[in-house]
């Protein structure tokens, strides 16, 4: 056998001290290898090697092993490739040490303060646990029951890890909790429930082509100034996102004190987000087919115009005039945008609110209106909105008829169209057959005209009156008739 090549227990046990093998078991304690150590072949229930200095690299190759424990083992790397373990654990290795696992299957694999890790194409039937992180790591075209990576991470001279996950398939749950990262990249990641709890980056949070069954919850996620973004991923539950956090060295704008979390061409069932510090969850061409919950807190939503929101919890909010419906609007949203109204509108209509309805169209056109250019925003904003209430304001037209009854009476009264000679302004009847007469010239009431007035120019004028009076009345009985029959 060439030194440091063991393809039996037999020769795994003559490298240390204990020189047999105890039911087919090997522990190694505090052992020298001299050159490169390679287990190929290896078949045991238990293998154990416990402080051991090996000058070179550890290898585990083509090995079925029931147990395999790494522990305190100073090497230059360690690899396993291409094995069946049952239970892998491997803990404090040597700084400097690279940790890589590939091509194998495995029931359970624990890892607990490692440097560098590398964990390609494997098949683990139950739970990979990352502990007390101290390197980067990547983990790419995997199949795991579950993934947790937790505990505090090393910083300082050596540098913030790095994790980046390709390529991951979870039957159950993928967890981060309690770390301090430089960045965290997850791309190509299925799962049912993905986590990430209490945990600081320094560079922003990137995920693409997330697909979770369950949910995503995000809880003390603390991210530097620049946009942390979700792409092209589906979540067919619910998104919780609750204290998102800014760092306090961030760079960029120091002015800026908000925390910004954006889904791109993202689907969710439903979003709700609850922070105390300013955090603004954006929607780029994202869609919420469920529920928006009302965010809480500092909490706001943005929304742009390819963004759509199935229905929005209300919590109660009711909007009896414009004012109350942009003040829910303004703490809720970055911006009060149509998108943002319509979200609103459609959340009123599912629960029959149609006056609350109403209110919110009104509004909706009358910024669309505001945007267009000087003579149709005019016509818009002052004639379809400010006088016709886009057809679902009665007070707009019923003031206008009012106003223009008033004005046409006191207009009559002034040129005494219906005074006799010898009565003057002060004249109650006179007036208030003036008054009648401008009430019946925009209500088509059919009253007839004076005898005086009986000219093409009165004529022309009392047909203007008639015509504007019967749109008006003819709008308001519309909008009237149609609130009473919803």
């Amino acid at each position: 056998m060439p030194v440091g090549v063991v393809r039996t227990l037999e020769d795994l046990a003559r490298i240390g001290r204990q020189r047999t093998v105890s039911d087919r078991s090997v522990h190694l304690h505090q052992d020298e290898v001299t050159t490169d150590l390679l287990l190929d072949t290896v078949s045991a229930d238990r293998v154990s090697l416990d402080r051991m200095s090996i000058d070179g690299a550890l290898t585990v190759r083509a090995c079925h092993i029931d147990e395999l424990v790494v522990d305190h083992v100073e090497a230059d790397a360690l690899l396993v490739v291409n094995s069946r373990i049952g239970r892998l654990t491997i803990r404090n290795a040597s700084m400097g040490c690279e940790v890589t696992v590939i091509d194998s299957a495995l029931d359970f694999l624990a890892l607990h303060s490692c440097g560098q890790t590398r964990l390609e194409r494997l098949r683990v039937e139950e739970l990979v646990q990352i502990n007390a992180l101290r390197g980067p790591i990547r983990i790419s075209n995997t199949r795991v029951s579950a993934l947790a990576v937790r505990s505090q991470a090393t910083g300082g001279r050596l540098g913030r890890p790095r994790v980046v996950v390709r390529g991951l398939r979870a039957r159950e749950d993928v967890t981060f909790d309690d770390l301090w990262l430089s960045a965290i990249e997850l791309d190509d990641v299925e799962t049912p429930e993905l986590t990430l709890q209490r945990v600081r980056l320094d560079e922003p949070l990137r995920a693409n082509e997330l697909r979770c069954s369950e949910t995503v919850r995000v809880n003390g996620l603390v991210i530097p100034v620049e946009d942390s973004t979700i792409t092209n991923s589906t979540v067919r539950g619910p998104v919780e996102i609750r204290n998102l956090g800014l760092c306090d060295s961030s760079g960029g704008d120091r002015t800026d004190t908000t925390a910004r979390l954006a889904l791109h061409n993202t689907t969710v069932m439903s979003l709700a987000s609850a922070s105390e510090s300013s955090s603004v969850i954006s929607l780029h061409g994202s869609s919420v087919t469920g529920t928006l919950g009302l965010p809480s807190g500092s909490s706001r939503y943005s929304l742009d115009s390819s963004s759509s929101v199935g229905d929005m919890e209300l919590a109660g909010e009711v909007f009896r005039n414009g004012s109350q419906a942009l003040s829910f609007l303004e703490r809720s949203f970055t911006e009060v945008t149509g998108v943002a109204l319509e979200s609103v509108r459609s959340a009123l209509a599912r629960r029959n609110r149609n006056r609350e309805v109403d209110e919110l169209y009104y509004l909706a056109r009358q910024r669309e209106a505001a945007v267009l250019p000087p003579l149709r925003r005019a016509i818009g904003r002052g004639i379809l909105g400010g006088v016709l209430g886009w057809g679902v304001r009665a007070r707009n037209p019923a003031r206008v008829l009012a106003v223009g009854v008033v004005l046409t009476g006191v207009v009559l009264h002034l040129v005494g169209a219906v005074r006799e000679p010898g009565r003057d302004l002060t004249d109650v009847t006179v007036a208030g057959k003036s008054f009648v007469l401008a009430l019946a010239l925009w209500l088509n009431v059919g009253t007839g005209m004076p005898s005086e007035l009986k000219t093409a120019e009165w004529s022309a004028i009392a047909v203007s009156f008639t015509a504007a009076g019967m749109l008006f009345t003819t709008l308001i009985v519309g909008i009237v008739i149609r609130k009473l029959v919803r």
